[in-house]
Formats: C-alpha cells, sequence, structure tokens
C-alpha cells in the first residue's frame, strides 16, 4: 500500500511540483497547504504516513509546525525540504529527529525518505 503524505510549501509551484512527481511514483497524496498554521491542521485531520514541509514560510513556520505536528504525534514521519543551508539550521532540524531535503531537490531522494 502506498505512503499517505501531505505536502507544505508556501511556494504553490513547489507544492504542485511535488504532488505530480510523487503521485506518477504511486504515492497517495492526501492533502497540500501553503503556510505551518495550515499543517498542523491538516495533520491533524489526515494523520498522514508523511508529512513533506518547507521550514521559511509566513503564518507559522516549518519548524513551528513540526513542533506542534510532534506533540500531537512524538512519532510523526517529517521530511524538511528546504534551501536554508545553514548549520543552525540543519541542527535544530537533527534535535527534531527531522530528515532533511536541500532544494533543489532529487525526487528520487524525496521517494527514497517517504519510503524508509
Amino acid at each position: 500500500m502506498s505512503k499517505s503524505v501531505i505536502i507544505i510549501d508556501d511556494d504553490e509551484d513547489t507544492v504542485r511540483l511535488f504532488s505530480e512527481f510523487l503521485e506518477e511514483k504511486g504515492i497517495n497524496i492526501v492533502g497540500n497547504g501553503f503556510d505551518g498554521v495550515t499543517a498542523v491542521k491538516l495533520y491533524k485531520k489526515l494523520k498522514p504516513d508523511v508529512t513533506l514541509i518547507d521550514i521559511n514560510m509566513p503564518n507559522g513556520s516549518g519548524f513551528y509546525a513540526i513542533k506542534k505536528i510532534q506533540e500531537i504525534q512524538p512519532k510523526a514521519r517529517i521530511i524538511a525540504v528546504t534551501a536554508d543551508t545553514t548549520t543552525a539550521t540543519e541542527e535544530k532540524l537533527q534535535k527534531l529527529n527531522v530528515i532533511v531535503v536541500q532544494k533543489p531537490f532529487n525526487i528520487e531522494h524525496v521517494i527514497s525518505s517517504i519510503n524508509t
């Protein structure tokens, strides 16, 4: 059975591209949003297997959403997809036990991250 995934990124083109690529690979996209507050609402409602989330967004950053989602489900599978390559951001994500995929992303890397 394919994994259920929500995609959260403030760039609508990124969300659309992710959705198209992942659906072509048989991954079930159950929802998408464009800010951290929506990410938390979607997670509560849909309980996806994996959440793909950008870090730098308006109306609730990725860090805000990750912390809130982990309060709901401490073992939530979250993959941060970000262009922020600073050491500070990477260290914060590691402490939160979040997988990091750098933009521009390699779709095969994203798919293997979802499926492991």
